[in-house]
């Protein structure tokens, strides 16, 4: 017996679910290809995952930063 397919939660679609690719971690729903990304189902975690990519750059960028050795 097959398990029941799971359709995409943006309102008014009923496609299928994506495995894996259409499941958002920030809003806990599953999406078609058309809705995977949180700009296209307009996620409510939205402005979460700006803040963590935000700080992550951030982060990044400090590590990669060039210090100047002066007296050489």
């Amino acid at each position: 017996m097959a398990g029941k397919k799971i359709r995409c939660n943006a309102i008014g679609c009923r496609e299928r679910a994506q495995l894996i690719v259409g499941d958002c971690s920030f809003c806990q729903s599953h999406f078609c290809s058309k809705h995977r990304l949180l700009e296209d189902h307009k996620c409510s975690g939205l402005e979460d995952c700006k803040t963590q990519s935000h700080a992550r750059n951030t982060a990044q960028l400090e590590s990669e930063r060039t210090q100047v050795i002066r007296g050489l």
